[in-house]
C-alpha cells in the first residue's frame, strides 16, 4: 500500500475505530422470544429428499464431485476407533500454543470429520449402513456421556471452544440422516437426551464481559444450540440459537460491521467472515422451521448488511481498516475453503455475482462441523449444456 493510501486508511480507522468502541457491545439476547417454537424436528437444515433427488436425477460437475466425495465414507470400525471424549477437556490455546493446539484437537477433527461423512455418504448411498454407523458413533458417545467435561479456565478455555464445533457438527450430522433412522427409536432417545443435555450445559456458560460473552463464540453456541434444539424438539434452546441473530443484528453497526470481531486487528477480516457464517447457519435452521429470519430487520439492518459488508471486505480487503483500527490486515483465511463454505448456502437463495465468482473454483466445498459437504446440499442441480 502506498504511503499517502495506509495514512487515509489509519487516519479513517483512527475515526472509525473510536466510532466502534463507542457502539454498545453485543449482548446475549433476553428478548421475548416465545413466538419461536420448533415446528419440525425432522426439517434439518436441508430438504434431504429433494437434495437426494438432485444428485441422482439433475447432476452437474460440482454436484457430480460432491457426491463422488461424498462416497468416500470411512468405515464402521474406523470410527468406533475414534477415542471417546469423555474425560476433562483441556486443550492449549489455539494462538499461543498452536503445536500442542493441533495435536490435543486431532481426534475431535477426526470425529467431525467421520459425522460428517457419514452423514452425506447416507444421502448419496442410503443403503449402505452409513446412518447406522452413524448412530451407532453417537450411542457410544452419549453412553460416555462425551463433551460434558470441559475446562473452563482462563488459561484453557479452548477446550469449551472445541466443545462448540463438536456439537454442531453432531447436531448437523443427526439432523441429516434422521429421517432414515426413526426404527432405531431406543437409540435416538438415548443419543437426544445426552445432546440435549450437553448443548444446555454448554451454551450455559456465558463467556467474558466484551468478547467471548457476545461475539462469534456466541454465535458458535447459538448454532448447536439452534440445530440440536430443533432435532431434540426443545423451544428453549431453539430460541437461544435466533437469540443470537436478534444480538448480531443489534450490535452491528448501519453498515453491517461487527464491533466485537473487527476489534480483532489484523485478523478482523477473518472473524467477521468467521462470525457471519455461523449467523448464516443459524438463520437456515430458522427458516426450515417457518421463520423468515433472512429478512428480519432491526434498526434497518439485516444479515443482508453483515454480508455485503463482508463483501466489500473480500472486493478489497483494506477496506477493513477503516473499521479495525490496525494497520494491516491478515488474507491467510482466504487460503482456506472451509471458511467459504457457507456462501453455498446463502447462494442457494440469493443471488449475489460476487460471491458466486469467489467460489466457482473452489467446489466442493465442506466445513467438517458447520453443516459438513455444503455444495452437496445447498449447489443448484442444473444440467448443463
Amino acid at each position: 500500500m502506498a504511503d499517502s493510501t495506509r495514512r487515509q486508511f489509519l487516519t479513517s480507522g483512527m475515526a472509525a475505530a473510536t466510532s466502534l468502541a463507542a457502539w454498545p457491545a453485543h449482548a446475549v439476547w433476553k428478548g421475548n422470544m416465545s413466538d419461536y417454537t420448533v415446528r419440525d424436528p425432522l426439517a434439518g437444515y436441508f430438504d434431504l429428499d429433494e437434495r437426494r433427488r438432485i444428485a441422482t436425477e439433475l447432476p452437474n460437475i460440482p454436484v457430480t464431485q460432491a457426491r463422488l466425495r461424498a462416497m468416500k465414507a470411512p468405515n464402521h470400525d474406523k470410527v468406533m476407533a475414534i477415542p471417546v471424549q469423555h474425560q476433562t477437556i483441556d486443550i492449549p490455546p489455539f494462538y499461543e500454543k498452536n503445536a500442542e493446539w493441533r495435536i490435543a484437537v486431532a481426534p475431535f477433527r477426526d470425529f467431525e470429520d467421520a459425522v460428517s461423512n457419514l452423514a452425506a455418504a447416507n444421502l448419496v448411498a442410503p443403503n449402505d449402513g452409513h446412518a447406522d454407523c452413524l448412530i451407532d458413533l453417537l450411542v457410544q458417545w452419549a453412553e460416555l456421556n462425551a463433551l460434558a467435561k470441559f475446562n473452563y479456565s482462563k488459561q484453557y478455555r479452548q477446550g469449551w471452544f472445541q466443545v462448540e464445533s463438536t456439537l454442531f457438527a453432531i447436531g448437523h450430522a443427526l439432523a441429516a440422516v434422521r429421517p432414515d433412522i426413526l426404527h432405531r427409536e431406543d437409540e435416538l432417545h438415548l443419543i437426544d437426551t445426552w445432546l440435549n443435555r450437553t448443548s444446555r450445559l454448554h451454551f450455559a456458560e456465558t463467556g467474558q464481559p466484551g468478547g467471548t460473552c457476545c461475539n462469534n463464540h456466541y454465535y458458535r453456541r447459538a448454532v448447536h444450540a439452534a440445530m440440536i434444539g430443533v432435532v431434540t424438539n426443545d423451544n428453549r434452546l431453539f430460541r437461544q440459537g435466533v437469540g443470537a441473530v436478534y444480538s448480531a443484528l443489534t450490535g452491528a453497526t448501519h453498515e453491517g460491521a461487527l464491533p466485537l470481531e473487527l476489534k480483532r486487528g489484523p485478523l478482523a477480516a477473518h472473524y467477521q467472515n468467521y462470525a457471519a457464517m455461523y449467523l448464516a447457519m443459524i438463520a437456515e435452521i430458522a427458516t426450515r422451521q417457518g421463520y423468515p429470519l433472512w429478512e428480519l430487520e432491526i434498526d434497518g439492518k439485516s444479515l443482508h448488511t453483515l454480508i455485503e459488508f463482508n463483501n466489500k471486505i473480500m472486493a478489497d480487503p483494506n477496506f477493513v481498516l477503516a473499521y479495525s483500527g490496525a494497520d494491516e490486515v491478515s488474507l491467510k483465511y482466504r487460503k482456506d475453503k472451509q471458511y467459504f463454505a457457507w456462501y453455498e448456502l446463502y447462494l442457494a437463495r440469493y443471488q449475489n455475482a460476487q460471491m458466486a465468482e469467489w467460489i466457482k473454483d473452489k467446489r466442493p466445498l465442506y466445513n467438517r462441523s458447520l453443516g459438513g459437504h455444503m455444495t452437496l446440499y445447498f449447489y443448484p442441480g442444473v444440467k448443463e449444456g
